[in-house]
């Protein structure tokens, strides 16, 4: 009896041993699907993005991603500094969401904004001295997004000089601000054209003038500044389909850049 129960044991850990070779084996072997991959932002060396709400880094080149903060809690919104030296974003890890940044090296990330509401990261200022945010809650009427800028060290919070925003983008001389006054970015309907469509708007932070560059019925959103241009996200093409655009502030033109036809 004692030498079939040796035996039944032994052969439940060769099946053991099986099971975990097989498994790690699998695992080694499994490549996630670039659909899962998020939120990325490049710099001059790196690309840094979320994946399983952890964020990971990797060579421009290519290469190995490793991870850069993976604390229990959802990380978003990464965005390299413009030294590349730092990526700031936003982490749920004390029961709210707020700003973080934390070195391309790794370590413990540092805590930039202590509010009770939800903090939504456009990017750094061109000087790298400060990050700009929108929050609705903060002051006045709740439910509309207001776009602020605060120190990388932490403090109080300034308001931008513009009544509602989300995805700020300041010029690289830091006197232009692209933004939509509100964002249907994270909605769940497609091919929208409705009151809620977003357009992009230019702010002057010196003389307050302000001026709207687009104008299509659907949707232009995410505005980025390079040079004199402001790239842009928008499914006005023949496509419909979401699609990076140009707009030239020298010349007022705007062109269409990619042409995916299938997906957005």
């Amino acid at each position: 009896m004692e030498s079939r129960t040796t035996a039944w044991l032994t052969a439940i850990g060769v099946w053991l041993c099986l099971m975990v070779s097989r498994g790690t084996a699998a695992q080694e072997t499994t490549i996630p699907h670039p659909g899962m991959l998020r939120y990325p932002d490049v710099s001059a060396t790196h690309i840094v993005f979320v994946y399983a709400n952890d964020l990971w880094l990797v060579p421009k080149s290519g290469g190995l991603a490793v991870p850069l903060a993976n604390l229990p809690g959802q990380e978003s919104f990464p965005r390299f500094s413009p030294d590349g030296k730092t990526v700031a974003f936003v982490g749920n890890y004390d029961g709210n969401r707020d700003i973080y940044t934390v070195p391309v090296e790794g370590g413990i990330p540092y805590r930039v904004t202590h509010h009770p509401t939800f903090e939504w990261l456009s990017e750094w200022t061109p000087n790298g001295n400060r990050l700009i945010f929108s929050a609705s809650n903060l002051s006045g009427f709740g439910p509309g997004m207001k776009m602020y800028t605060t120190s990388v060290k932490g403090g109080l919070p300034e308001k931008l000089p513009i009544p509602y925003g989300v995805n700020g983008s300041l010029s690289s001389d830091g006197v232009w601000l692209a933004y939509t006054p509100h964002s249907t970015d994270n909605a769940t309907w497609k091919r929208y054209r409705g009151g809620m469509a977003t357009d992009i708007w230019l702010f002057n932070l010196r003389t307050k003038q302000s001026r709207r560059i687009t104008d299509w019925e659907g949707t232009d959103t995410l505005p980025m500044w390079h040079g004199e241009k402001v790239y842009y996200l928008s499914d006005a093409g023949p496509e419909h389909r979401l699609n990076i655009w140009v707009y030239d502030t020298r010349t007022g033109k705007r062109e269409q850049i990619t042409r995916f036809k299938d997906f957005d």
